[in-house]
């Protein structure tokens, strides 16, 4: 290929030498616009910040002036109180009369009546009194309290005596059971006992007081007074608009950590979202002097920052315009250089990396790039003047090219992949765009062809295509061409009934060989296999390998006679497994290769490609388990066998959570025919099946572990039922033997699951009894004797179920805590007939005598067979002579019938 040198600078490096000055100067004026618009920005944002701490200082300042005001009003108040108090001292020492203690003196009633004047003239006072040192009744304004009044028991006369050296006590709110309100007590010690030989003066006082005393304050909007006591009860509390967002009197105020009574002397000031009305404020508390309570004020932020809040978004507004506006400066100076850079990026666009040139509308070259000189070896001069069909390379006819002009006429463009030759011959492929060019009038004046090598593009393609459809280590076709392969033949234009086969074979134990010889011996000897499998196999067959260890072979067109494709299908089956029969080189004991083979035969307009490897896949499971080296034909029967247990373990999996699963019972009864209890027997009523056999889900449950919680449903089931008849003297007696699975009692929780059922159902475990099977002493019996242990310590029993049909051992028999022995009806039913039988069950009675056990017999159904057991020892039964598996409804009838029948 011819290439193009050229001693000028490059067009393409001198663009970019001129892009680079034409983006500094973007950026530069980028970067000043956005550096005016943030010192904008941060000037105004330090501004608005400042504005904002000043406006919450000023607010500070505001409500803590208002808290210590309002603090100094209610210390006013109790200024009144202070007065009144002295008052009542100089009362105890006047010498207006003597009370004498035998009768009540006149002058006593005058003197209750000024009391009670004084406490009506002044409204801030509830009651007032005289009480002696022992905190009875000396005088007081109310008649409720009569002279001599035992009040020395409450906390405010108490408070007293504790402290010896204390003047006066004023209270925070309390209940007052004689006013039925909250009320506030003032007391002072007198400093002599006086005329009246009172030692104390005391005053109750209505909060309302306080109310009144902080409503002289004048409030605007967004502020707020409180006053509480030490305990952060609520005194009073304005604004009271409604009664949601007003505290009522001793209701208390949760404050946050840090802030409350403890820290009124100290000037807490705090900002919080009222719980109250939900109002966000800033608060300041202040004490009251002298006195358990403090005032609390408050300014709503919303308020405080309404003026700052109109501020921020004029300056925000005026700050948006100047932005927007030096953004339409910016925006024109800068278009106006990318005007300018779009003129020499046009000019220099041509000599990109991909091939360009330029004809006129007859077609004749006008100019080519460097690219087209680099990929084609064509240089410019020789093309000028040149219809571009000499780049033609002949893999495409006159059809091709006439749709390619037409398109290009009717929509003004073209793309596609393209055959082109070079001038050295070469043929390469390559994506071209063809654009026609057109004046103001629509007529084409020139055209535009840019294309681009492909080569290496289509390698990697044929490359990757390679690695999705055939295996790399035998070269064969993989899985999914097998399956495209499949799903072609139903479109085969041979008639549909013609016959194929599809083989799937599967090398018998080859991990040994990896394991033995490693695995790149393993891989060699795959593609050995290859070679052997190819060698027996027609030119129409296909061999594909579907990954490991296992390949497939399609055989096709093997003719409308099905029982003629079999024979041909049967005779290559028996060649692959021949030819697979390999002894491998260098393995000791010469290690020999077998396979198993299964086969499926189908008719092209039923190549399903799922359904058909399913099918062949059935029948290679099938040759293994009858002991590999061998071939197998798919059966119809096997796959709708497995059709139905598919559908039946899904239906199994919501038949729980669809209560379709239902407890029978069966009767248990003794040597006289009495019901000592039943058997707990499972039933699925299926709504479309029917009643399903529990032969046929149990198992199937056991596989896939569903039987852990259905048998948890079932003990739960009894255990409600033993409960409910435990409550009932007819019934209380009755036992239940429920099935435990093995999954289930190896399960970890087992114990702590039944214990759980038993105390949440309330059943007696003495009732209840486990029957468990020999499978479970197979494996981990000294765990399974710690749980059957834990569980007899609750109580319950345990019946060894199937006794005899499993892995009977005397050893096991004589460790395990096991009450019952349960004999299996198959030697039940041929007790009479059957020697082996009977000698089985008498062994089995005498066995459980001397181990001290109890034996039922399952499975009677005839007087002759009870009779028997009657006669070896066997006192406990069960079958359907005595009963057939029933609900519960027919179990209890059976029940009441047969004990009516007693005599």
């Amino acid at each position: 290929m011819t290439t193009v040198a050229c001693d000028e600078e490059p067009p393409i490096a001198s663009l970019s030498r001129r892009g680079a000055t034409l983006e500094s100067y973007r950026r530069r004026a980028v970067t000043a616009y956005v550096a005016l618009v943030l010192v904008a920005a941060l000037a105004l944002a330090g501004f608005l910040l400042h504005e904002y701490r000043q406006t919450i200082a000023d607010g500070w300042e505001r409500v803590t002036g208002r808290a210590q005001l309002a603090a100094q009003w209610i210390e006013a108040t109790f200024s009144l109180s202070d007065m009144a108090l002295e008052s009542l001292a100089e009362l105890n020492q006047s010498s207006l009369l003597v009370l004498r203690s035998d009768v009540v003196d006149p002058d006593y009633e005058r003197l209750e009546q000024l009391l009670a004047e004084r406490r009506d003239r002044f409204r801030f006072l509830d009651e007032l009194g005289l009480f002696d040192a022992e905190g009875r009744v000396v005088v007081t304004s109310s008649p409720l309290f009569p002279r001599g009044y035992d009040l020395g028991g409450l906390p405010h006369y108490r408070i007293f005596r504790e402290q010896p050296a204390l003047d006066e006590w004023v209270s925070g709110l309390y209940w007052s059971s004689f006013a039925n309100d909250y009320r506030i007590m003032h007391v002072r010690r007198l400093a002599g006992e006086g005329v009246l030989n009172a030692s104390f003066a005391s005053i109750m006082l209505t909060p309302q007081v306080f109310e009144e005393a902080l409503s002289r304050l004048e409030m605007s909007r967004g502020e707020s007074l409180a006053l509480f006591d030490s305990e952060a009860r609520a005194v009073s509390h304005r604004p009271c608009l409604t009664t949601h967002d007003c505290l009522e009197i001793g209701e208390t105020f949760l404050f946050p950590e840090g802030v409350g009574p403890a820290d009124a002397v100290s000037g807490a000031q705090v900002r919080l979202r009222s719980p109250v009305d939900g109002v966000e404020r800033l608060y300041a508390l202040a004490p009251v002097e002298g006195r358990p309570y403090m005032a609390v004020a408050g300014e709503a932020v919303e308020v405080l920052l309404g003026g700052w809040w109109e501020r921020l978004w004029v300056l925000v507004a005026g700050w948006l315009l100047l932005a927007l506006l030096g953004a339409a400066v910016l925006r024109h100076y800068l278009t106006r250089l990318g005007l300018e850079e779009a003129s020499r990026i046009a000019a220099t666009a041509f000599e990109g990396q991909q091939g360009m040139v330029i004809t006129d509308a007859a077609g004749r070259i006008l100019r080519t790039n460097r690219a087209f000189s680099r990929i084609t070896g064509y240089p410019e001069a020789e093309v000028v003047g040149r219809s571009p069909s000499l780049l033609a390379s002949g893999q495409h006819d006159k059809a091709f090219y006439r749709q390619m002009w037409q398109r290009v006429e009717q929509t003004g463009s073209w793309e596609g992949e393209v055959w082109n030759r070079r001038r050295s011959g070469e043929v390469y492929p390559e994506r071209l765009t063809i654009s026609a060019v057109r004046d103001d009038q629509g007529r084409v004046t020139h055209y535009v062809g840019s294309f681009s090598d492909i080569s290496q593009q289509k390698a990697a393609e044929e490359e990757a295509r390679q690695l999705a459809l055939f295996d790399p280590l035998t070269g064969l076709p993989n899985r999914r061409q097998l399956l495209d392969r499949l799903a072609a033949l139903a479109s085969e234009l041979l008639p549909g009934d013609y016959h194929a086969a599809l083989l799937l074979i599967d090398l018998d134990h080859f991990r040994r060989v990896n394991d033995l010889m490693g695995h790149q011996q393993g891989d060699q000897l795959l593609q050995r296999i290859t070679h052997e499998l190819r060698s027996q196999l027609r030119e129409s067959d296909t061999l594909s390998r579907l990954g490991g260890d296992e390949f497939a072979v399609l055989l096709e067109e093997l003719g409308p006679d099905q029982a003629h494709a079999a024979y041909i299908a049967e005779r290559i089956a028996s060649k692959l497994l021949g030819a697979l029969q390999l002894a491998l080189p260098g393995a000791p004991h010469a290690l020999q290769m077998t396979a198993s083979l299964g086969i499926t035969l189908f008719r092209y307009r039923e190549a399903r490609s799922l359904e058909v490897l399913s099918q062949a896949d059935m029948a290679l499971q099938q040759a293994k388990r009858g002991g590999r080296n061998r071939f197998c034909f798919f059966d119809p029967l096997l796959q709708a066998k497995l059709h139905h247990r598919l559908r039946l373990e899904a239906d199994l999996r919501h038949a729980l959570s669809l209560g379709q699963f239902q407890p029978y019972f069966q009767p248990q009864v003794d040597s006289e025919g009495h019901i000592l209890g039943a058997e707990v027997l499972l039933r699925w009523e299926h709504p479309e099946r029917g009643m399903v056999s529990p032969a046929e889900f149990i198992p199937l449950a056991e596989e896939n572990r569903q039987i852990i919680a259905i048998d948890r449903w079932v003990l739960e089931t009894a255990c409600r039922q033993l409960a409910a008849w435990a409550a009932q003297p007819g019934t209380r007696d009755l036992t239940l033997a429920v099935n435990l699975s093995v999954q289930h009692f190896h399960e970890t929780d087992a114990v702590e699951c039944i214990r759980d059922i038993l105390v949440n159902t309330g059943a007696p475990p003495a009732r209840l009894k486990l029957e468990v099977t020999e499978g479970l002493f197979l494996e981990q019996q000294d765990e399974a004797r710690q749980k059957m242990l834990a569980l007899k310590a609750l109580g319950v029993t345990f019946a060894l179920d199937d006794f005899g049909t499993g892995f009977s051992s005397l050893s096991y028999l004589n460790r395990l805590p096991l009450d019952q022995l349960k004999i299996d009806q198959s030697f039940v039913r041929d007790v009479l007939e059957d020697p082996a039988s009977a000698s089985i069950v008498a062994s089995t009675i005498g066995l459980a005598k001397s181990l001290d056990l109890e034996v039922i017999a399952e499975g009677v159904e005839t007087t002759a067979q009870r009779d028997w057991l009657l006669s070896h020892g066997c006192r406990r039964f069960q079958g359907y002579l005595f009963g057939r598996p029933q609900p519960l409804g027919g179990f209890e009838t059976s029940l009441r019938d047969a004990r009516r029948a007693l005599p």
